[in-house]
């Protein structure tokens, strides 16, 4: 693939180069002036939480849009978004007494390698690995969590200070679960009940049991129901024990934190009312935070603009694909381009992640700075970019990491938040 360096517009069917400030106006011109939440806006997780942050502000305080989205979590809910005090820390895996690991075999990414790393390097540490010849084969985990959960309060062995009165909404899960078809759970799995009598059995008797799961194999119901696991055997409530969701994208938690859902704040927050005036009383104009369904309308191809980051070329869905078709005007980010984006009407240069300053947030919700391990050959970087659109739009300029930081830090609030927190679902 060749490397952009000059922004290119479509024009009778070819792409010519276009200087930065002509291709700036015409994403304020074209984008701009669309009706509110008109426009998707869509990335992958390949950026930083700087240049995330950015993008949220171009979108609901410049282009008035709230269809923000990101392809690592399309259709895919906002269940993922654990709260930081119930995720194991990397560190905290050497005191744990046993690893239950759901790996992806097919994937390779930092998170897993370095997950799978450590419990292959913790040899005295019982280890038990889903889906080899000698463990329960699973594909619906949901399902099997839930399984889990139902066998727990069907037989009386759910214990601890979440059941018994810490644990928010529990009388109204039990009664939901008891109600379940228990054999139509285990038949998702094809497992009988000695199967799940036996799991139940070996984690009840583990002192510091963690879940490290590669994340992309649990749906939004997945990630609940290990949750409620947690909770129902008072796992949650013993250090160095829980789960660690691994994320898939270089920065997938930092389209969380930075607000990359159309209910989601920057911060993590819920959009609520306070999060909006918060956001207007930063950004010194109005914004657009009402509630968008994205998927609903990609079926019926009913934005008029698009505006898609995707700085490393991340597959992109089929559906985004064909709306980019029946746009008025979109706009693609990216670094390499093999020609197969040809619908896109205009192509702008991004620098990739070794190219830039910024933080980027891992697994456990702890953000790491990042220094350029390779010269950024565009004369704007992806931060002077978004920030030249967004003053065409009425924003302060705002292009250093430094900055940036000190302007979203301010959605951040300390503390558990434990009215937020232990929720059975």
């Amino acid at each position: 693939m060749n490397r952009i360096l000059r922004p290119m517009v479509r024009q009778n069917g070819r792409y010519v180069s276009v200087t930065f400030d002509e291709a700036f106006h015409l994403v304020a011109e074209r984008l701009g002036s669309m009706p509110e939440n008109d426009c998707l806006v869509m990335t992958s997780g390949d950026y930083s939480n700087e240049e995330l942050y950015l993008m949220q502000r171009l979108s609901r305080a410049g282009l008035h849009t709230n269809a923000l989205g990101s392809f690592d979590y399309y259709r895919r809910g906002t269940s993922f978004f654990i709260d930081k005090n119930d995720i194991v820390p990397f560190v905290e895996l050497f005191s744990s007494s046993y690893f239950f690991c759901m790996f992806d075999e097919q994937a390779h990414a930092a998170s897993q390698d370095f997950a799978r790393n450590v419990v292959e390097t913790m040899t005295e540490t019982p280890h038990y690995y889903f889906n080899t010849p000698e463990t329960l084969n699973i594909v619906d985990y949901a399902a099997f969590f839930r399984s889990i959960n139902s066998y727990l309060i069907r037989h009386d062995l759910a214990k601890g200070i979440y059941v018994n009165g810490l644990g928010k909404n529990y009388a109204e899960y039990k009664k939901r679960i008891l109600e379940e078809n228990y054999d139509a759970l285990l038949a998702a799995n094809q497992l009988t009940d000695g199967d799940i009598a036996s799991f139940t059995t070996m984690l009840s008797e583990t002192q510091a049991p963690v879940f490290i799961v590669w994340e992309r194999l649990l749906d939004a119901r997945g990630v609940i129901e290990l949750e409620n696991l947690c909770m129902l055997l008072d796992i949650q409530a013993k250090p160095a024990s829980g789960f660690l969701c691994l994320k898939a994208e270089l920065n997938s938690q930092g389209l969380h934190d930075m607000g990359i859902f159309p209910n989601v704040c920057v911060g993590g927050r819920p959009m609520d009312e306070n999060s909006r005036q918060l956001l207007i009383d930063i950004c010194r104009k109005e914004v657009t935070t009402s509630p968008v369904d994205i998927p609903a309308r990609l079926d019926k191809h009913d934005f008029q603009g698009c505006l898609v980051f995707n700085s490393t070329g991340a597959a992109m869905p089929a559906d985004v694909l064909e709306q980019v078709r029946n746009s008025a005007f979109s706009v693609l980010h990216t670094a390499r381009w093999d020609g197969e984006s040809a619908d896109f009407d205009l192509l702008l240069p991004a620098a990739l992640p070794d190219e830039v300053h910024g933080t980027f947030t891992d697994s456990t919700r702890a953000a790491h700075t990042c220094e350029p391990s390779n010269d950024n050959p565009l004369p704007l970087d992806n931060l002077q970019q978004l920030s030249r659109m967004g003053q065409l739009l009425g924003l302060s300029p705002i292009d250093t990491p430094s900055e940036v930081f000190l302007e979203y830090v301010s959605f951040f609030q300390g503390g558990c938040r434990s009215g937020l927190r232990h929720f059975f679902r």
